[in-house]
């Protein structure tokens, strides 16, 4: 209370009755938070009850009578089970959900029911849009209300870096129609007349915004589903989950015990908010979740402020929602109060505010809206929520158990994405997968190591936190969660001035400074929790370099690197990326299955490919090479008969990993997959004097005849046996070694020495996304996906016509009919640095955006990848790409672009094949 009332009054100076007043009025609180939620007897230190009738024709305690059997059973009441139950239902399926007390118990009940459609990624707009489109039909499909008010959003700017983060969401969503305003501190007056014009530099205004009451939307959500055959249990705890082990030895779910009954199903999705962790125990799995305390608080009635609309200052880490004529005021701390664990009982409770860990947000409410200081405190709310390493959601089915699903950790944003989430894992469930991109979110982001591991998830789920309302910069690091998985040549890549990136658990070198060493210190927590803060800031330091939507500071280095690679020669670290062997009688039908391209090639022959779902939506692209059984080392493995060599990329590795174990399964092939990537490092020289570097290690003959492009020879350095594959994903003649963990060592300096002759230098991933985009190469998760096909990516070339593949009668039926978009290729002369996210127009018409945008620095142009689209629906056509003049909007600017089907870079691929005129 002593803190509130200094930020008060040295805000504002008010006298001091006013602030005896606010004093008091804050002081009771509690007792109108118990009138108003529950017993007033309650003590503040104790749990409060929200009560709530049970709907007519949900089941109560006394009749409650399961079924035997379901298709699915939704386990939790909430947002995220009450919407993913609605679309089940759409789609026919035989669904029931479970809740343990009544619906919205947990976390949704007490939710700020915020709903915002603008963020720093396509996906989630089109979340968010899914989401927004349920609750404006809901009530004509229902006859419900479900709570949806359409006041409209305001974004809230305290500098011009905020602002042109702003523009940029500006800009992306006039891709996907959403209305939106960058307006002046006074226009946002008029907009929000209790607001300060003069605390803030800006603001972006969304008239499409709103707020939605949890209650009244479950109870929509649920009315539909049960009025198309979907059944509901209120007070039906899951006991325990039945498991069985397949033919194969997978676990498999068989159905889950109640204390009313064994219901049979296959399919169980675990959407228990803040308990979810305790339902994947049931089947021995552990996810990374951490509940946390969340909080806001509700003022007395303030005059004018019915109708405005919601504000959200992200400088502050703080935001308004309107409640009638109340503020809702909340945010996120540096110092939240993290939990073990949540009592099973604790279905409506709430706990009492800690306001040394609140206050941080009062004087920036005070600031932003003077009359909040006098209006009072009607409510606090402070309740669990859970949060995850990387402040999204855990979705999908669960590669450790077959049938479990995941539908949780939603960070406090379950109703803004529970709409679109819950189409998405109804999809998921009956489809096997998701018909949008939705990787962000599924649990194969998580290695099982880092699921497993709960002091990273800890750190990382606090810095997540803490950095929710953060500008979302292209090129930030987190500080938590560091040093889990070192390759053989971190050390050795640090000391030669590497500045580490971090990517599924992995450390990989981003770009070298060209003087001194950085590391990574352990994770502080900001100082929170009584952590001292570390004194070696170098490499924050360093990363804040790249918080800019411009050129950042070591742009110079980076294009050194990288012309270092087109020039001469540069060499990579790529020890991350998967490396599976494929192996045993039926590999061959296997591959012939899983890769688009024709697996029938001679030993040692590599070949480019993707690898599809049912619906031709790109799960993977990696490259596969062809083996027979070797000596037995980890480069060249034991085996009978044909094997195969996979490489994906780091960040997709385990998702590749699990897609190609799941479809092995599923056909029931008889092959063996074994993972080496931690027995395998990797190091990759790429440029013009490449094959000089590798024949001063090795002796015997790499010329273009002996060692052709896309090929693979095993080779002996410093005594090592190594596995060098022909391939590039630059564009330059170049080699990819293949090292046992224990001699990467002696094979790196051995390298490192060669090239000095040739001025090779030492390139990070900044660098070859850069050239790899300027040779016009994919890079999964960003232009390529899976809700892409590789018709539309510009990839039919690995798409073969003979033979069955998963996803070919897809193939063929796109083929044969056409594609409504097409992946394409902007050069923009002017020097302006794009990220991804602009919009492409063609003849003023919005037809796409870019997926991935890049500088590249041998063309000397700004370089982009998206995919355009007809304004008509129509199909996209050759002509169609090449009549139209483009232009792409910046930050509110639109500049010429040129548009090619193919990168012009070296277009004859004579690099590749070691030309160089």
């Amino acid at each position: 209370m002593a803190r509130l009332k200094a930020v008060c009054s040295k805000a504002f100076g008010q006298s001091r009755a006013s602030f005896r007043t606010l004093i008091t009025r804050t002081e009771n609180m509690f007792r109108l938070a118990a009138r108003k939620l529950g017993n007033s007897k309650t003590n503040i230190d104790k749990r409060r009850l929200l009560t709530k009738p049970v709907e007519e024709g949900t089941t109560s305690s006394q009749t409650i009578n399961v079924p035997e059997s379901a298709d699915v059973v939704v386990i939790g009441g909430g947002s995220a089970g009450c919407n993913a139950l609605y679309h089940l239902a759409k789609y026919g399926v035989n669904a029931v959900l479970l809740d343990q007390a009544k619906l919205t118990a947990g976390t949704t009940w007490h939710t700020a029911g915020l709903i915002w459609r603008l963020r720093a990624n396509d996906v989630e707009m089109q979340l968010l849009h899914t989401t927004r489109e349920l609750l404006l039909r809901l009530e004509k499909e229902t006859g419900i209300d479900p709570g949806w008010i359409n006041n409209g959003g305001l974004y809230i700017a305290h500098s011009d870096i905020r602002m042109d983060e702003y523009k940029r969401l500006a800009t992306i969503g006039k891709a996907f129609n959403i209305e939106s305003h960058l307006v002046s501190p006074r226009e946002t007056k008029k907009i929000f007349p209790l607001i300060n014009e003069d605390a803030f530099h800006g603001a972006l205004y969304t008239p499409g915004d709103g707020v939605v009451d949890p209650a009244m939307l479950c109870n929509a959500l649920t009315k539909y589903a049960k009025n198309h055959g979907a059944k509901v249990f209120e007070d039906c705890p899951v006991t325990k989950i039945l498991t069985k082990k397949t033919q194969l030895g997978s676990l498999q779910v068989a159905g889950v015990e109640t204390p009313h009954g064994t219901i049979k199903t296959n399919c169980v999705l675990n959407a228990a908010g803040v308990w979810s962790r305790s339902i994947s125990k049931m089947v021995g799995i552990q996810i990374p979740l951490i509940p946390m305390k969340h909080a806001y608080v509700v003022s007395e009635p303030v005059e004018g402020a019915k109708g405005l609309p919601n504000i959200r200052d992200h400088d502050k880490s703080m935001y308004f929602r309107i409640q009638g004529s109340s503020l809702c005021m909340g945010g996120y701390e540096p110092n939240p109060i993290i939990l073990q664990s949540v009592p099973k009982d604790f279905n409506f409770g709430l706990y009492e505010l800690d306001w040394n860990v609140f206050s941080t947000h009062i004087e920036a409410a005070i600031e932003m809206v003077p009359q909040f200081s006098t209006a009072g405190i009607k409510t606090t709310v402070c309740g669990p929520e859970s949060f995850t390493p990387d402040h999204k959601p855990i979705m999908g089915e669960d590669p450790r158990c077959m049938g479990f699903f995941h539908s949780c950790g939603y960070n406090s944003a379950g109703m803004m994405l529970g709409g679109g989430c819950g189409e998405q894992i109804a999809k998921w469930i009956i489809n096997e997968r998701p018909d949008k991109h939705m990787y962000s979110y599924d649990i194969r982001r998580f290695t099982p190591e880092q699921t497993s591991d709960s002091i990273w998830a800890n750190e990382r789920s606090h810095e997540a936190y803490a950095k929710n309302y953060s500008i979302v910069f292209p090129h930030d690091e987190s500080l938590s969660g560091r040093n889990v998985t070192k390759d053989p040549f971190h050390d050795i890549l640090l000391a030669e001035g590497a500045v580490m990136e971090e990517r599924q658990g992995w450390e990989r070198p981003g770009w070298f400074l060209p003087e001194g060493t950085v590391k990574i210190p352990p994770y502080d927590y900001y100082g929170s929790y009584g952590s001292p803060k570390n004194e070696d800031t170098k490499y924050s330091e360093i990363l804040q370099k790249d918080y800019t939507f411009d050129f950042p500071e070591h742009n110079e280095v980076i294009k050194n690197e990288v012309l270092a690679c087109r020039n001469k020669a540069a060499l990579f670290n790529l020890s991350y990326f998967g490396k599976f062997f494929l192996c045993g009688r039926q590999a061959q039908e296997a591959a012939d299955y899983l890769f688009t391209s024709n697996m029938h090639r001679e030993n040692n022959k590599t070949v480019y490919t993707c690898m599809l779902n049912q619906q031709a939506g790109v799960e993977a692209d990696c490259t596969v090479t062809s083996i027979e059984g070797g000596t037995g080392t980890v480069v060249d493995p034991i085996f009978k008969g044909k094997g195969f060599l996979i490489v994906a990329g780091g960040m997709s590795g385990y998702q590749t990993w699990v897609h190609m174990n799941q479809v092995v399964k599923k056909k029931g092939f008889h092959v063996t997959l074994h993972d080496a990537t931690k027995q395998i490092g990797v190091l990759s020289v790429q440029g013009r004097f490449s094959r000089n570097i590798l024949e001063s290690v090795v002796d015997e003959d790499i010329s273009n005849s002996a060692f052709p492009f896309s090929t693979s020879k095993l080779l002996t350095i410093q005594g090592t046996l190594v596995r060098v594959i022909r391939l590039s994903f630059v564009g330059e003649l170049g080699f990819e070694i293949q090292i046992p963990s224990q001699s990467c060592e002696q094979v790196y300096h051995a390298i490192r020495q060669a090239g000095k002759a040739y001025d090779m230098k030492l390139a990070g991933y900044r660098a070859l996304y850069s050239l790899s985009s300027e040779k016009g190469y994919h890079l999964w998760h960003s232009d390529l996906r899976i809700d892409d096909n590789p018709i539309e990516a510009g990839l039919g070339f690995v798409c073969r016509k003979t033979g069955e593949y998963l996803g070919k009668n897809k193939i063929d039926n796109i083929r044969k009919h056409g594609t409504k978009r097409k992946m394409a290729y902007f050069h923009i002369a002017d020097q302006v640095p794009v990220w991804g996210l602009e919009t492409i127009y063609r003849d003023g018409e919005v037809v796409g955006y870019l997926r991935r945008g890049e500088y590249g620095y041998a063309l000397e142009h700004s370089i982009g990848q998206g995919y355009v689209t007809h304004p008509e629906g129509e199909n996209v056509t050759k002509h169609y790409l090449e009549s139209g003049s483009y232009e792409i909007e910046i930050m509110g600017k639109k500049y010429p672009a040129k548009l090619y089907l193919h990168s012009p870079f070296d277009p004859e691929n004579k690099r590749l094949h070691g030309v160089y005129d």
